[in-house]
């Protein structure tokens, strides 16, 4: 029980206790923190705790496990009073000292107890004080010729890769580059609402799921959503909003709900700028490009 409680309370003998103990740093080791045993002979008061706990590890009835203990105890005083002392398997030791007032003796190693496990003691090499000679030493090493060379030639190949272009800007494939059309003198297109493509309708019992062919528009994404449901629910808001193009892309592992979609990249791009300066909430929109 006092792998998992502070404290054990045995009837008419007192209470067996957690008592944690710090770590402590001697001259050639650190000894790290443990928990010992102690013993209080002033809580005999029973707290019911042990004979829940034996009643619930042996199958036996509450007042079972108390007559139990108490036939323990009497046997544990027994023992006391005509050989002054009972030793308790992996706990420790009761004994009655000159007074007759009972004490106990923990065992040196209790790896029962969760704060012990794994601990062990840490050597430290003595410290080797250095003489006044010793400190005023102080030498250098210079490497050769060769192994300079060789450290230039190597800080110079990668600088060079530091300053050489990226080939595979993984960025930039999935979201649409806008850095260099951002300023470009785009033709001025208006937008019509309700222009819609021609999109392909999956209905099931429950819902209506718009299916557009990726490969034949630039569409102005707005939100890519884990599920199918949390995209329909986007899609229906956005409707709601008199955004009556808004649809979901095939799913390619998120579903993609585009606001509206464009046979032109230049259309595209100019509705998602509108968009963004419109509406903060499509701050993030961008183009997929086919």
């Amino acid at each position: 029980m006092l792998s998992y409680h502070d404290y054990v309370v045995v009837p008419q003998l007192g209470g067996f206790v957690v008592q944690k103990q710090s770590a402590v740093i001697h001259a050639d080791r650190i000894t790290p923190p443990f928990s010992t045993i102690g013993f209080n002979p002033l809580m005999k008061h029973a707290d019911g705790l042990l004979a829940i706990e034996i009643a619930r590890t042996e199958g036996i009835t509450y007042r079972k496990a108390v007559e139990l203990i108490e036939s323990e105890v009497d046997t544990i005083k027994s023992r006391l009073t005509h050989t002054g002392i009972f030793k308790i398997e992996n706990l420790g030791t009761i004994f009655k000292n000159e007074t007759g007032n009972i004490q106990f003796t923990p065992v040196e190693k209790i790896n029962f107890l969760p704060a012990n496990l794994g601990l062990s003691e840490l050597h430290i090499s003595p410290r080797k004080a250095k003489t006044d000679d010793e400190r005023r030493k102080v030498s250098f090493t210079l490497p050769k010729a060769s192994t300079l060379r060789n450290a230039a030639a190597a800080v110079l190949f990668f600088a060079l890769l530091g300053i050489s272009q990226q080939v595979n800007d993984v960025k930039n494939t999935e979201y649409a580059d806008l850095s260099s059309i951002a300023f470009a003198n785009l033709p001025e297109v208006t937008v019509t609402p309700n222009a819609c493509p021609e999109l392909s309708k999956t209905e099931s019992p429950t819902e209506t799921t718009v299916v557009i062919n990726d490969a034949d528009l630039y569409h102005v994404v707005v939100a890519s959503l884990p599920t199918q449901k949390s995209a329909d629910r986007l899609c229906n808001s956005l409707k709601d909003e008199k955004y009556d193009c808004a649809h979901v892309l095939s799913p390619i592992k998120t579903y993609r709900v585009v606001i509206q979609s464009f046979n032109e990249k230049e259309e595209a791009i100019k509705f998602m700028l509108k968009l963004r300066e419109s509406d903060k909430r499509f701050a993030s929109a961008w183009v997929l490009c086919k």
